[in-house]
């Protein structure tokens, strides 16, 4: 029975291949984007679950009523596995954020980024299982080093086990590999390329929040009472160092222990949470883009589902006679529809293949497009999504079968065997209904890729404040005044130089953060050091009072320039030579800058102070070049560089190549939403080409009866197109509230956005509608253009 089914199955795809291949490609090619939907969701959702015991692992973030941030202070990860019992292991990771580093090994020197410091406890929270090296051992002396196993294999070769090499990091600190890790294997919300032990593995620092503070808890433990011990042990420690102070400092110091609390995020949490916490790792809080892309994959699977049960409802209507005639000789409904189901799982078995193919294929492209790592190399990355497509070719099976079977199952031979089926209205609603959705699909996508365009393109052409597209920044190894002023001297030489500075941040880099107080009231900013000509070479704008100068002694200790949110904060009307404290000492506003945005554009402006010189080190010469001589000038100052610093490479950064990158999510979103937008309005009109193919073949003799009596060729085009053009246009209607309100949710998102324009919903249902009647008049011209006779002469 089997051999028999089977070989029916195939003789219908024979006969009708035209229709069957356009279904089983068109399945294929939604089956592929799901997948690998599919495969990205896993993939972002096992960021950390391979980590034993993830589910205890918890960071100690920082809050406060201004601030919430993922550091803390030094001592946590001593404090907390010392004092709670509930603590079985505590780890501090300190991101490297003196911008890349550079690395030197006996035949290879190069500059990486993506650099952690850890203590010794680190492998003892996170389990990375170790491709060479001893997890015991590690870290158990200072000066050695976690590599990546892309590092290892970029600086040793492909399947060299590098434990015991040495190398020396920028110029003076040599090191020694004690293990590597498969990081794109087992990711994690940090990312790595090399991880340095801290020289000191505990620390004493209570007070700044520079860490990443990781508690690992016993099982069953108590959360909030964990938590409430953390925050106990901090005012202990803090109270002490209270009762050192003066006097006069105490009050600010007492405010600030009773206002500033410690609470543990869940790990498993932070990758695709996305919260509102400062300082998180790059990458993080991407669930939302994953639920989208899941969503959008979703709807292209719906379009192709559509496509395959209108034509297998259009090619049942056409096995009527069969059917019927196989009821009259003795088959049973359940004979039939079992029958018509195998033979839809068999075209869905095909489609499922192309698609498995065809993921192989684009898994590198897809990775590239979306910055993942997806790999498919053992057994384990093919158990779990060998699982999710079985699920899902049943539920295709079901979904796009269904229907059709039950439909082509009851039919009574009587009715069929007088000629009626194949011209009757069975499945018309449901086919019908089925070509609105996948419109009304296509019409949300048209108009999805024409807004989240609109609004890329405002992003990156608004004014951002400062003019990233003029200036270079570059890596200062040596950050001495004496090293900057023989910098500044030669660079200034350079024709094509406009001005010359440094900073301790560029655009899209965390900030510090400090507390500064006005009117007994305690607020936090950011803050950005920097030197003279800083804002003249940015091209920030001055709204009011003056830029610092070096020949004004006091601008060093005692003056601050504030952004205009930043005196919106601090709640300063007319800010400039007001006074506010910080650090317990008095210090005078002189100036006031327009705001700009130091971040993506999705985010509002950052409350900013600047500080002359004051601060971190100012690692970043800045410098501001003419358009016209940007190549010319480029090359000069590398030729210089071998000269200023011999021994370190230039390493730069162009303003407006970084500021592109803030905006890299956004530009991958587009692409994603562009492509799939091609792909459903092909998979739409494809549809719609095989159902016109079978109406005007259905209809053929009224076609031809309508050219006797008279009828043009425009008005068969007209009678034929009409139909679908009704169908089209309702699916506008119902596509454009939920396009309205769907990205407008995704415009709320943004804190500079565009309005939301109503062109790109009527242009979304012009490009359907023309699309369309293109595609129905041209399978339909030749019907209408044919002779009558030859469809006429057998009645």
């Amino acid at each position: 029975m089997f051999r028999l089914n089977l070989k029916i199955a195939l003789r219908n795809l024979w006969k009708n291949k035209s229709y069957a291949l356009i279904s089983i490609f068109g399945l294929a090619v939604a089956l592929t984007i799901f997948i690998l939907t599919m495969l990205y969701a896993n993939y972002e959702k096992g960021f950390d679950s391979w980590n034993s015991g993830y589910e205890h692992i918890y960071r100690v973030n920082y809050k406060s009523s201004t601030e919430n941030v993922a550091l803390s202070p030094g001592n946590m990860a001593t404090v907390s596995k010392e004092k709670i019992p509930a603590v079985e292991a505590a780890t501090r990771i300190q991101d490297y954020w003196f911008g890349d580093l550079l690395l030197k090994t006996k035949t290879k020197s190069l500059y990486v980024n993506d650099v952690l410091l850890a203590d010794s406890n680190f492998l003892k929270v996170f389990n990375y299982p170790l491709v060479y090296g001893n997890a015991e051992t590690a870290f158990s002396k200072p000066q050695t080093l976690i590599l990546s196993k892309t590092m290892s294999e970029t600086l040793f070769g492909s399947g060299v086990n590098p434990v015991g090499e040495t190398i020396i990091l920028d110029q003076t600190l040599p090191c020694t590999v004690t293990a590597v890790v498969d990081e794109a294997r087992f990711p994690s919300h940090f990312h790595f390329k090399l991880i340095r032990r801290f020289k000191k593995s505990a620390s004493d620092e209570y007070y700044s929040n520079n860490f990443y503070t990781y508690v690992k808890l016993n099982e069953n433990s108590d959360v909030a009472q964990t938590e409430g011990l953390l925050n106990k042990n901090r005012t202990e420690i803090l109270n002490a160092e209270l009762a050192k102070l003066p006097n006069e400092e105490k009050s600010g110091f007492s405010e600030f222990i009773t206002q500033n609390k410690l609470y543990l995020q869940p790990v498993k949490t932070i990758h695709l949470t996305k919260a509102s916490v400062e300082y998180e790792f790059a990458g993080n809080g991407i669930g939302r883009y994953m639920y989208l892309m899941f969503i959008v994959a979703t709807l292209v699977l719906i379009i192709a589902a559509v496509n395959f049960t209108n034509l297998s409802i259009t090619i049942a209507t056409r096995r009527a006679k069969e059917t019927g005639v196989r009821k009259v000789l003795g088959a049973h409904k359940m004979q039939i529809g079992v029958q018509f189901i195998l033979e839809t799982a068999f075209q869905c078995l095909l489609s499922l293949v192309v698609a498995i193919i065809m993921v192989e294929l684009f898994l590198p492209a897809f990775n590239n497009t979306i910055g993942s790592a997806i790999q498919l190399s053992n057994f384990p990355d093919y158990s779990q999504i060998a699982g999710q497509i079985l699920l899902l070719l049943l539920t295709i099976t079901l979904i796009v079968g269904l229907y059709p079977a039950l439909l082509i199952s009851n039919i009574i031979p009587a009715r069929v065997l007088k000629g009626n089926f194949a011209n009757s209205n069975n499945g018309y609603w449901i086919r019908n209904g089925l070509i609105v959705l996948q419109f009304a699909i296509a019409v949300l996508f048209i108009s999805g890729i024409w807004i989240i365009n609109n609004q890329l393109n405002y992003m990156q052409q608004r004014d951002l404040g400062y003019k990233p597209q003029q200036v270079m920044a570059i890596n200062l190894q040596n950050d001495s005044e004496a090293h900057y002023q023989k910098v500044k001297n030669t660079l200034k030489n350079i024709s094509g130089i406009n001005s010359i500075s440094r900073a301790d941040h560029i655009p899209g880099e965390d900030m510090g953060g400090n507390s500064y107080v006005n009117q007994g009231k305690t607020y936090s900013a950011n803050f950005i050091s920097i030197d003279v000509d800083y804002f003249n070479t940015m091209g920030m704008k001055i709204a009011e009072g003056r830029p610092f100068s070096a020949a004004t002694a006091t601008d060093t200790l005692n003056s601050l320039i504030l952004t205009e949110t930043a005196a919106k904060t601090f709640n300063l009307q007319n800010p400039v030579g007001k006074m506010i404290k910080f650090h317990t000492r008095d210090v005078k506003v002189i100036g006031l800058v327009k705001d700009f945005n130091h971040y993506s554009p999705e985010k509002s402006y950052q409350p900013i102070v600047f500080q002359f010189i004051k601060g971190n080190p100012l690692r970043y010469v800045l410098v501001n070049v003419s358009a016209q001589k940007s190549a010319e000038v480029i090359a000069q100052i590398e030729k210089e560089w071998t000269k200023l610093e011999p021994d370190f490479p230039i390493k730069y950064t162009l303003l407006d190549r970084s500021f592109e990158k803030l905006l890299q999510k956004q530009m991958q979103l587009r692409s994603v939403v562009a492509f799939l937008s091609i792909i459903t309005v092909a998979l739409a009109l494809m549809g719609i080409f095989a159902i016109a193919t079978f109406t005007t073949q259905r209809r053929s003799k009224e076609i031809n009866i309508r050219k006797v009596l008279g009828a043009s060729i425009f008005d068969i085009l007209g009678l034929l197109n009409k139909g679908f053009a009704k169908l089209v246009v309702l699916a506008n209607l119902i596509a454009w509230p939920v396009a309205y309100f769907i990205l407008r949710e995704w415009l709320n998102g943004f804190a500079f956005r565009i309005a939301m324009p109503v062109l790109p919903f009527i242009l979304s249902g012009l490009i359907t509608l023309f699309l369309t009647v293109v595609i129905v008049s041209l399978q339909s011209f030749r019907v209408a253009n044919a002779n009558p006779v030859d469809a006429l002469k057998y009645e």
